[in-house]
């Protein structure tokens, strides 16, 4: 596994030549994040978040093959487990927000250990092969995919569904999908749009709203829940408050938000931030 890292290291460094955007992508992020920094420490840091993703990668690659239990084993430390149970024992399903921070697709593995049942919420990809792959990845280890479209903007019925079975509708929400509709929030200084469907969901079923990452730490992963977050009449306050989550935890590991696009929509730009130069992640909600 080193050698597979050290390969992977290696095509993380040829990354800054081949997707050149991206990498212009992720130190905008970054300087939004690591305020004040130069910009020679913002490329040191996209240098190190090239390298991360680079191990995410090979992690993603053998968590295909290991048995289930050699994959939880990675979980060395889980904060939040209360948090958890608390939201579980509502009965009303868990609307679980996450970013493209540290290993998300461990994060649903790991609840599913537990017990839970996970449909991760995601939009089609222009490549049918990635859709194809994720989502046996994901069946393998009882993880349901919902996909999104133009014609389903919340593919409403089945989530409604899923959570009044008391189940998990997981989805990513670092990145501006015009289908979800779209709430204003400050975020790391700025107005920025994030999706309004997972709190207008919330607000029609009842789920607790909660955040969740799985992020690398030494030779290991950490499991982090915060919450919950309940959306009664303030949709606003409680969006508020996930946002926060969020921008605290990839705050604490700025260098583990393989995020290539420009952050999410700046509230008062023209259409979307410029796109990465390459299909370095999948884009799912």
């Amino acid at each position: 596994m080193p050698l597979a890292y050290t390969i992977a290291e290696g095509a993380a460094v040829a990354s800054f030549i081949l997707y050149p955007r991206a990498l212009k992508n992720t130190i905008e992020n970054l300087r939004m994040v690591l305020q004040g920094e130069s910009q020679g420490s913002l490329a040191a840091s996209a240098r190190k978040l090239f390298r991360n993703y680079a191990r995410y990668l090979v992690d993603y690659a053998m968590f295909a093959f290991l048995p289930e239990d050699e994959i939880l084993k990675k979980i060395v430390s889980f904060e939040g487990k209360a948090i958890l149970d608390e939201a579980a024992n509502r009965g009303k399903g868990i609307i679980l927000l996450t970013a493209h921070l540290g290993n998300w697709e461990l994060g649903g593995l790991f609840l599913n250990s537990l017990g839970l049942k996970i449909n991760v919420l995601t939009s089609k990809d222009e490549n049918p092969g990635i859709d194809e792959a994720r989502t046996r990845y994901r069946q393998r280890h009882g993880i349901k995919t919902i996909t999104v479209g133009a014609s389903t903007p919340l593919s409403s019925v089945e989530l409604a569904g899923a959570l009044f079975r008391s189940e998990v509708v997981a989805m990513l929400i670092d990145r501006h999908n015009p289908l979800m509709g779209n709430i204003e929030i400050e975020f790391f200084g700025k107005k920025v749009d994030f999706p309004a469907g997972p709190f207008i969901l919330s607000k029609m079923t009842g789920a607790p709203i909660i955040t969740g990452f799985v992020v690398m730490e030494k030779d290991g992963y950490k499991g982090i829940i915060e919450g919950p977050f309940t959306v009664a009449n303030d949709i606003d306050g409680a969006a508020r408050k996930a946002v926060e989550s969020l921008q605290r935890n990839i705050a604490k590991y700025p260098c583990q938000w393989y995020n290539f696009d420009v952050c999410v929509k700046v509230s008062g730009l023209d259409g979307l931030l410029p796109k990465s130069g390459g299909r370095l992640i999948n884009d799912e909600i």
